[in-house]
């Protein structure tokens, strides 16, 4: 996929790549800090979470999900500029199609532990729930773990809560068992201490 054309637009681009690799970078290194935090506390459940942050989001550098992936970011930092986003004809679609991609193939998503293949994510709004909730039943506790501080790293960057994104969102985007929402709360309660941890 090359979505832009000309010399000029290449420019424009190569922008939003060199954004979307420092946002990325920032995004894995505080989601590392959340798994060191997790698995000092505790070791013999999640001591494994601190090689598992060192590969997090690793496909966002890959195809098929990088150029879409640079047009995502580059949406919600044009959102947050309260800038226009005017994006190339067709990359929508491949925006959604990419977020698919990346949650159906990484484990700490609860899409990636549902049996259905498709309509994962709300093609008009990436951060509402889709139609239908995704049942994560099966979604074991380390991957559980490594949700919750992948919640806690966007916390910190969009000065929000993890448990305002989990309140929001369990029970209408993902359905868990009570054991696994216990989980989520008890991992949260441990290493989210307002972003500074």
């Amino acid at each position: 996929m090359n979505w832009y054309r000309t010399a000029s637009k290449d420019e424009e681009f190569e922008k939003m790549v060199e954004f979307f690799k420092k946002r990325t970078k920032r995004h894995i290194d505080l989601v590392k800090k959340y798994c060191k935090l997790a698995a000092e506390w505790d070791p013999e459940r999640f001591g494994k979470l601190v090689e598992r942050g060192e590969e997090h989001d690793a496909s966002k550098y890959e195809d098929p999900e990088f150029e879409p992936y640079v047009y995502v970011t580059w949406k919600h930092k044009c959102k947050d500029d309260g800038k226009k986003f005017d994006p190339p004809e067709g990359i929508d679609e491949a925006m959604v199609e990419a977020t698919e991609h990346h949650v159906k193939n990484n484990s700490h998503h609860p899409e990636s532990h549902c049996a259905r293949k498709t309509d994962l994510v709300n093609p008009d709004n990436r951060d509402k729930p889709p139609e239908d909730p995704v049942d994560a039943k099966e979604m074991g506790q380390l991957d559980l773990a490594e949700m919750v501080c992948d919640w806690c790293a966007m916390g910190e960057e969009r000065g929000n809560t993890p448990r305002e994104w989990a309140d929001k969102n369990i029970g209408k985007r993902w359905i868990f068992t009570d054991k696994q929402k216990d989980l989520v709360y008890e991992v949260m309660d441990a290493v989210w201490k307002d972003g500074k941890k």
